[in-house]
């Protein structure tokens, strides 16, 4: 609850718009990421919930208003029950996994595009006898 509560405060700062399928499936996934925050036993299995709330969190247009994302977040939380939830907190955090994924490839070409290129070795020669 308490990433929600700091979900919604964040959201007053936004200004009026609609909310697309897409911050539908965000809030879902806001949703189903609070409830496993607040429910996870292990450490790191809360780390990685509230990490997914934040994130996104972060996937919600600035034109929703609170009044827009309250709405919005209690009409998801409708949607889920104990059976459907593992299986979206699964999806959303496989799509951040994937965000991961690409970051680390686009990282790894733009470290291998930097490193200097080595010169190739030159064959040593033996002069011709009787030199």
């Amino acid at each position: 609850m308490k990433a929600l509560k700091i979900a919604l405060a964040a959201s007053m700062l936004a200004s009026g718009g609609a909310a697309t399928a897409q911050t539908a499936s965000d809030l879902q996934c806001i949703v189903v990421s609070n409830a496993f925050a607040g429910a996870a036993k292990e450490d790191n299995a809360q780390k990685i919930a509230e990490a997914s709330v934040y994130f996104y969190l972060g996937r919600i247009g600035n034109t929703m208003t609170s009044a827009q994302l309250k709405t919005q977040l209690e009409a998801q939380a409708k949607t889920l029950n104990q059976q459907t939830a593992p299986g979206i907190m699964n999806k959303c955090t496989a799509a951040i996994q994937a965000k991961v994924v690409m970051l680390q490839s686009i990282a790894a070409s733009a470290k291998a595009a930097a490193a200097p290129a080595k010169p190739a070795a030159t064959p040593k020669t033996t002069p011709p006898p009787g030199r």
